[in-house]
């Protein structure tokens, strides 16, 4: 059986030497080799008007990156075979077995036969040549093309199968996946953003985050999964992508997810900070002081003419010190410059309070910079300069000082019992 039926594929198919395999190939790879060298990203796209759609000038699939591959076989398919309609003289004659052969253009209409292709350029025996490049010749008769056909499970009926699948795009695991994707991203950006909206909402407002039960039984879970809740229930648009509709491990919600989006409001705000300094000279204002929590705080704020010419004043960011010397602030400062790209040499003021350690002659921080930058001068605080002057005023002028403790006074009885500070409302109407 097995040498039966090895003899009746010799019949129709003649083997072709691989050196002319070779040779005819050579110059499709020299001429592609920008696509099997250098590896293209399967997201670039292909110029299809590129291709050649003749049998016989076509570049093989194989010589094509991996990721274009599908992509030239669909332009093929939907073009269609090539089947130039020549006049039966046109074709060229050929001898097989002592008989002259040419091939027919009838054989075109056949609906056996719509996969049929004839190379015009490249005229060649009967056939076309991506057959002889394959080792097949047709025979003397046109049943050959039905034998090679074959039963429903042979080569070419298999081959026919696969073409048939590869132009249904959307059954294809590829565009399963690429929808797929394309709707995850879409209820992730949905999901991001209502959560930069609550967020922007509460650093705009100065409102906490976080509530002391944050759990779903709670009746007030804080303001960020409050407003949240709230902000779902009003808008649709984001009703099924947020909360309990959320994946349960990307809700968005965390505290680390919280201070994520609220870190990169701050790096988007200094953006737009240096973008309207544009690299030009500023002034240093400074100030330190602890907070609820007992930790010094130092606020570093830029003074500087934006490009309109007005006079701006924006806090940079608020660093947390161990120590309040000069150099501890000094160094804290520049590290907060550079990592903006900023540098003491285009300070050119200086602003701080009256204390020691910034406003000392020998180590004071105005000293230390103006080492770093000569032209960086430095006044007194005005704010600092009132408050120094009310005191003062208070402590040398007796009525003045009577003003203040019987302000004092008045407000400590008005604010100990709420009826007083109702008749001191009626009474003031």
């Amino acid at each position: 059986m097995a040498s039966s039926s090895q003899r009746s594929v010799k019949n129709y198919f003649t083997k072709v030497p691989k050196s002319s395999i070779a040779s005819s190939s050579q110059p499709n790879q020299e001429a592609n080799a920008n696509h099997s060298e250098v590896p293209l990203p399967s997201s670039q796209v292909f110029d299809l008007s590129t291709l050649n759609y003749d049998p016989g000038e076509r570049t093989p699939i194989l010589d094509y990156h991996p990721n274009h591959r599908d992509v030239i076989r669909r332009a093929y398919l939907i073009n269609g075979p090539c089947q130039p309609r020549l006049l039966q003289h046109e074709y060229p004659q050929t001898n097989i077995s002592g008989s002259m052969r040419r091939f027919n253009s009838e054989w075109f209409d056949d609906v056996y036969h719509d996969w049929l292709e004839y190379s015009a350029t490249t005229p060649i025996k009967v056939g076309v040549k991506y057959f002889q490049l394959l080792g097949l010749r047709v025979g003397r008769k046109k049943k050959n093309l039905g034998k090679h056909i074959g039963l429903p499970n042979s080569p070419h009926n298999q081959s026919k199968k696969k073409c048939q699948d590869l132009l249904r795009v959307q059954q294809s695991i590829h565009f399963a996946l690429e929808m797929q994707f394309s709707q995850f991203k879409h209820a992730y950006l949905v999901l991001l953003s209502a959560s930069v909206d609550v967020v922007r909402l509460l650093i705009t407002q100065g409102l906490a985050f976080r509530g002391h039960d944050e759990s779903k039984s709670s009746l007030s879970r804080g303001n960020f999964l409050q407003i949240l809740s709230w902000y779902a229930k009003k808008c649709d648009n984001i009703r099924d992508y947020v909360l309990e509709h959320a994946p349960q491990n990307d809700q968005m919600t965390s505290p680390i997810i919280q201070k994520d989006v609220v870190s990169a409001c701050k790096i988007e705000t200094i953006k737009a900070i240096l973008e309207e300094l544009n690299g030009d000279y500023f002034s240093l204002l400074v100030d330190e002081s602890f907070d609820v929590s007992r930790k010094e705080q130092m606020a570093i704020v830029l003074r500087y003419i934006d490009r309109n010419g007005f006079v701006m004043e924006r806090l940079l960011d608020i660093v947390h010190v161990q120590d309040t010397s000069a150099l501890s602030l000094k160094r804290a400062i520049v590290n907060l410059l550079a990592q903006h790209s900023l540098s003491l040499s285009y300070v050119r003021g200086q602003c701080y309070d009256g204390a020691s350690n910034m406003q000392g002659e020998i180590n004071g921080l105005k000293m230390l910079i103006r080492q770093e930058s000569r032209s960086a001068h430095s006044i007194h605080c005005f704010a600092h300069q009132l408050q120094l002057t009310l005191v003062a005023v208070s402590k040398k002028c007796i009525e003045v000082g009577k003003l203040v403790v019987l302000v004092s006074n008045i407000l400590n009885v008005l604010g100990s019992s709420f009826m007083r500070m109702d008749e001191f409302r009626d009474s003031q109407k």
